[in-house]
């Protein structure tokens, strides 16, 4: 689940120099990336899997 960084972005308007701050925002946005990047290539691979599974049911009806 991604996570939201509209309150330490916030924080880090009033604190630019807090590094934890920064250092969490970093961390939450790779995660946030990681999550988005990992949800686009299941989403790929279901699609791929359907499109077999479609491939594999035409075949058998020809039969």
């Amino acid at each position: 689940m991604k996570k939201d960084t509209s309150k330490l972005e916030q924080h880090l308007e009033r604190h630019p120099t807090d590094a934890s701050g920064v250092i969490s925002l970093l961390k939450t946005r790779s995660h946030n990336y990681e999550y988005d990047f990992n949800l686009n290539q299941k989403q790929k691979r279901e699609k791929l899997e359907s499109i077999h599974r479609k491939k594999i049911g035409a075949k058998n009806d020809r039969n």
